[in-house]
């Protein structure tokens, strides 16, 4: 992932560029919800690249499936979440269909979050 380098002399790089990060981690991939663990988009591996310029914000992104029908919400989020940063106007989410998103892009924890579910899911099956 690569950040765009932020100047702001009231507020260096750095600091725009983690609370970037921090406010898209509030915002939580729809169908993990249904999991019963909710994940939030960073953490997922979703998010590929942010960048600031002059108060907007870009944002991109990969799915986890080619015809998520979450996408819609997702942006909606994204937009609530940025735009409430006092120094970000307006945002711009891309979605990468290049990309082919896979488990192994999630954070480790996000991972044994769902492993632990699975694991319970097993135990709760078998006789």
């Amino acid at each position: 992932m690569t950040i765009a380098p932020v100047r702001n002399d009231a507020h260096p790089a750095p600091v725009l560029d983690a609370f970037l990060w921090e406010a898209l981690r509030k915002v939580v991939d729809p169908c993990s919800i249904a999991t019963g663990v909710p994940i939030n988009i960073v953490d997922m591996g979703l998010v590929t690249d942010v960048s600031l310029d002059d108060g907007h914000a870009t944002v991109t992104l990969i799915l986890t499936s080619p015809v998520c029908m979450q996408v819609s919400n997702i942006c909606e989020q994204i937009d609530l979440k940025l735009t409430a940063l006092p120094t970000v106007d307006s945002t711009e989410v891309v979605v990468d269909r290049s990309d082919i998103w896979d488990p192994g892009m999630m954070d480790e924890g996000a991972r044994s979050l769902l492993r632990g579910l699975r694991s319970t899911d097993a135990r709760r099956d078998s006789c």
